[in-house]
């Protein structure tokens, strides 16, 4: 079954990087905004992308042809790098950024944040590796119920970008 992966590319041929994975037959989304700028005192309208450095492909992780996306002229690789298969993305996240008009400020609140009662993992400190509960958060901390010693439960106070998005259920 296709499923949307991202793809880091080298900055310089985001342009290249499309156009070689639509001439191997991969769906691609490569999310950008529109923004007016002044060069040479000319109001001048650019596309900038929505997650500088990443697009998205679409394929089947099944199947050998995913393999050449990384030899492909303009990407870096699949991501996460350091795996040797590639990780989709949740279901219905580029399928929500293709539905509604993107903006950069709006997207990088909701990425920056994490909504109450969501799953997280911590990603450095005492209790690194263990997940926790979200009680509430905004871009530079987040309160969480962590289940520590001895089956108790202990609210912290954490950095946002000491954790990251924890399993979803069923195990995707």
């Amino acid at each position: 079954m296709d499923r949307w992966f991202a793809a880091r590319y080298r900055v310089q041929l985001a342009s290249w990087a499309l156009l070689n994975l639509r001439a191997q037959d991969f769906e691609t989304f490569w999310p950008t905004y529109r923004e007016t700028v002044i060069r040479r005192n000319r109001r001048v309208v650019v596309e900038r992308p929505v997650f500088h450095g990443y697009l998205f492909v679409k394929f089947d992780l099944s199947g050998w042809r995913w393999r050449v996306i990384n030899s492909t002229q303009g990407i870096i690789r699949l991501l996460p790098m350091g795996s040797e298969e590639p990780v989709a993305l949740p279901r219905g996240f580029v399928e929500a950024l293709q539905s509604r008009n993107v903006a950069v400020p709006v997207i990088t609140k909701v990425l920056e944040t994490f909504a109450a009662n969501s799953i997280v993992k911590i990603l450095g400190g005492a209790f690194a590796g263990r997940l926790g509960r979200v009680l509430q958060s905004t871009q530079k901390s987040t309160r969480l119920k962590v289940q520590a010693f001895a089956g108790r439960d202990t609210v912290l106070t954490l950095a946002t970008s000491d954790l990251a998005a924890g399993p979803l259920p069923g195990g995707e």
